[in-house]
């Protein structure tokens, strides 16, 4: 009996707008850690042993997932084969990216910076700091909220980034 129950194909989205060259962009393919779950367009990064987490700590080099734990070419049904890991865009690949995985409770504006969110938002990412610098800087957005997309999904177009939180002795 099967134990995998993937959600559809158009519920959890993060992809590419601009600056994906197939064959040759800048991904990133690792397992998921123990325990971690989820979703396509989810802000990952890596753990101390080199497996995929949700969320991004001060430090870590951000990530967006292109597929989630639970999808069927990261994960198998019983009996079946599965693939290879989670892959992830790479922040520091120049593209523009959109997502589901962002605070719907807020409001974006082009040229707005990003983080990772915290709390009830791991794995998302939200309004920055007035302060860019005391936390990680995962992108800036581009187009923000449109009104009408791709399966009438609410998305967050922005274009990823890496400015590493300042540490202050």
């Amino acid at each position: 009996m099967p134990t995998l129950n993937p959600s559809q194909t158009y519920e959890n989205l993060g992809f590419a707008v601009r600056g994906y060259v197939p064959n040759h962009a800048l991904e990133y393919n690792a397992d998921p850690a123990t325990g971690q779950s989820f979703e396509a367009g989810s802000l990952v990064s890596l753990n101390a042993s080199g497996n995929i987490i949700a969320g991004c700590a001060a430090s870590a080099m951000p990530m967006i997932a292109i597929n989630g734990t639970s999808d069927f070419d990261a994960a198998g049904d019983t009996g079946n084969i599965d693939g290879a890991g989670i892959g992830a865009l790479v922040a520091t690949g120049g593209y523009e990216v959109y997502t589901t995985a962002y605070d719907t409770g807020e409001t974006y504006a082009p040229n707005q910076l990003l983080t990772a969110g915290t709390g009830a938002n791991v794995g998302k990412v939200v309004p920055s700091p007035a302060t860019y610098n005391d936390s990680v800087i995962v992108g800036c957005v581009s187009q923000g909220t449109p009104t009408s997309t791709q399966y009438d999904q609410s998305l967050l177009f922005f274009w990823t980034m890496f400015i590493p939180a300042v540490s202050v002795s």
